[in-house]
């Protein structure tokens, strides 16, 4: 079992303060925490934002060492039987079996290692990713002749297949269920991993193209809007159509958003971001169908957000680069979802929100932009698994995440308070 990580029992619990708020699906923004200009650490371990007093004697204390492995007492069988409890789910798709348990009370901890390795190389393992996937996108089953298994289908396949995880946002084809590679249904000249499907399209429609962006965004980066600079620079205000460029309630012009939708008073704080990723959605309409005509021109005669047609309406301000899926994903210039994909994946995000979502999938935490999964632990693990392998499978993301001795401590942590 791993012990590369200091143990702490908070470690699920201690989380990221981005130092800023997200904006939702309509691009409001709520109260700001902090700057915008990069995260800050949440203060202290239970989380209190309380400076201490001058005359507070704790700030005369002596510092508590944090305690290494060699300085907790071993996992017991049933702390381990508990953990791998509520992990097999997660992985194996089944409940542990009676044989399982017995291995547990002759080897103990070092039951975990080979228990999981063993789960990654079961049936049931691809079908836990399916329903990770489809849980995170939203898509599962079949509607109105639309299949919502294929993000799915894909997701499983590459559990399966052991392929690079990063497969999931760059596969140049979808997988029907049968199991075999077909083209994509949204008629695009390109297929794009989950993202160009219909199943992603249909089920984060919404106007502006936002939702569709900002699950992209909060699903394979952990981030929400706005998010750091460095990461993702704003586009400048000339290149976003006028009701965007608003950072007060006297700048916004435009009616209808004045006191509504974009929160009126500080459109340009999220949407000088969101409007490069909403681009590369301009050309799918509400059913998932890639148009070329697409115009992303706001439809005079309909609500805000609404172009022709069942399409959606751009943030670009220029005819001609409103109508094109060309737009800017971390700083680089892509030409499409295809390409925005491969940004994505090859940032250090892609492993570290990896990381994020399992665990929290597995101890039922918030996963995406959320405080629950300490940022510390997500990139260790993160930079751990991408130095052995540097495009890895899902099952190395498992191995190493669900053997690491800091996850099973915080795991099992609570039964002991």
């Amino acid at each position: 079992m791993r012990t590369h990580a200091i143990i702490s029992n908070i470690a699920l619990t201690l989380g990221l303060s981005l130092g800023m708020a997200a904006c939702d699906d309509d691009g409001s923004r709520p109260g700001v925490i902090g700057s915008v200009d990069g995260p800050t650490r949440t203060p202290g371990a239970g989380g209190s934002s309380e400076t201490p007093s001058d005359d507070d004697p704790s700030d005369e204390d002596e510092p508590t060492a944090t305690p290494t492995p060699e300085d907790l007492p071993p996992l017991t069988s049933e702390q381990v039987r508990a953990y791998l409890s509520r992990v097999a789910p997660v992985v194996a798709g089944r409940s542990m079996r009676y044989d399982e348990y017995e291995m547990i009370g002759e080897l103990g901890p070092d039951a975990v290692e080979p228990m999981i390795r063993g789960w990654v190389e079961e049936p049931g393992f691809a079908e836990a990713i399916r329903y990770l996937v489809q849980e995170q996108l939203h898509a599962s089953g079949e509607r109105e002749g639309v299949d919502y298994e294929l993000p799915g289908n894909l997701a499983a396949e590459i559990a399966r297949e052991s392929l690079p995880w990063s497969t999931i946002l760059t596969a140049d084809y979808c997988v029907d269920g049968q199991g075999e590679h077909t083209d994509c249904d949204t008629g695009a000249p390109y297929a794009a991993g989950v993202l160009a499907t219909r199943a992603y399209l249909i089920a984060n429609k919404g106007r502006f193209n936002l939702s569709r962006a900002k699950l992209m965004l909060e699903a394979f980066a952990c981030r929400v809007y706005p998010m750091e600079h460095d990461i993702q620079p704003p586009l400048t205000k000339p290149t976003l159509i006028p009701m965007f460029r608003a950072e007060s309630q006297e700048e916004q012009m435009v009616e209808g958003a004045e006191g509504g939708f974009g929160n009126g008073i500080g459109c340009y704080f999220c949407h000088s971001q969101f409007g490069a990723h909403a681009q590369l959605f301009v050309k799918f309409d509400a059913e998932g169908l890639w148009r070329e005509d697409a115009t992303g021109q706001q439809n005079p005669y309909d609500e805000l957000g609404r172009s022709f047609d069942g399409l959606y309406t751009s943030h670009m301000h220029d005819p001609y680069e409103a109508a094109d899926e060309t737009a800017q994903v971390f700083g680089e210039q892509v030409a499409n979802l295809r390409e925005a994909g491969e940004v994505i994946a090859d940032s250090e995000l892609f492993p570290q929100c990896t990381v994020k979502n399992l665990v929290a999938h597995a101890f039922d935490l918030q996963a995406g932009h959320s405080e629950d999964v300490s940022e510390d632990l997500v990139v260790s693990l993160a930079e751990r698994i991408t130095s052995e392998q540097s495009d890895p499978a899902i099952a190395d993301y498992v191995v190493e995440v669900f053997t690491d001795e800091q996850v099973i401590r915080a795991a099992v942590a609570p039964a002991n308070e």
